[in-house]
């Protein structure tokens, strides 16, 4: 088969099944791993895919946004190393943000401080925190039904009125410069959450470095990463700007 047919193989099956693997790959094409990896490598350089550890993915168009129950199968061992990380940074009488989120969502899971005050803007973190006996405020406003978030302005009235020792984010892009997600309303919660508490930590497998969403939320300097390991040269850059933890 000629590189250009097997180039439009693999961008047809990236298109129709939104990831791939070098493995599948080569089993299809009866080619070599290698010759796969070229032609991996020239279709990211143009843009055409995104190499990921085993294979490559679509790229996401800047307001794409998977649900969290889509969210919520990929990466989880990786998302739950940087849950348990995130836990290590929380202090006893602590009052904690946790943003609406799959990564969140597993730190609510490993959250066992009886004597922590947790602010939430998502009704599945506080159903968890209450029923773990764990002192949970929400915060109300307009719940967009893909992330459980709420959102509007009265979700910004009621956190523009509290202080936060630790608040722990998701976040869908980390590039040099600034974190980013998909939509306008979320973007304004997270960045009034950033500022309104002594120390931000956001939460992001190593799938979101080098990504850029639609919205700025805030420049990468005004919050720690914790993230997986990654070969990602962004991690370098990263740590010149802001605190960088590795699981």
């Amino acid at each position: 088969m000629l590189k250009s047919e097997r180039k439009r193989f693999i961008t047809d099956k990236i298109r129709e099944e939104n990831t791939v693997s070098l493995e599948e790959l080569t089993n299809l094409l009866e080619t070599s791993e290698s010759t796969i990896r070229r032609d991996l490598d020239e279709l990211e350089s143009e843009n055409k895919l995104r190499r990921v550890h085993g294979g490559a993915e679509r790229i996401a168009s800047l307001q794409e946004e998977l649900s969290n129950q889509e969210k919520s199968i990929k990466n989880v061992q990786e998302k739950m190393a940087i849950a348990k990380e995130a836990l290590a940074q929380i202090d006893e009488g602590d009052v904690v943000f946790i943003d609406a989120g799959t990564t969140t969502e597993l730190l609510v899971r490993e959250l066992t401080f009886k004597q922590v005050t947790v602010v939430t803007n998502s009704i599945h973190h506080a159903s968890k925190l209450v029923e773990r006996g764990i002192q949970t405020i929400i915060i109300g406003g307009f719940v967009k039904q893909s992330t459980d978030a709420s959102v509007g302005q009265l979700a910004v009235e009621q956190i523009k009125r509290l202080n936060f020792d630790k608040a722990f984010l998701g976040m869908n892009g980390v590039d040099e410069n600034f974190f980013t997600t998909p939509d306008l309303e979320e973007a304004v919660i997270k960045q009034l959450i950033i500022e309104n508490a002594r120390k931000a930590y956001v939460l992001v497998d190593n799938t979101k470095l080098s990504q850029t969403s639609f919205v700025k939320v805030t420049g990468i300097e005004k919050a720690s990463v914790i993230t997986n390991k990654s070969l990602n040269v962004l991690t370098k850059n990263l740590k010149e700007k802001t605190e960088v933890m590795e699981v």
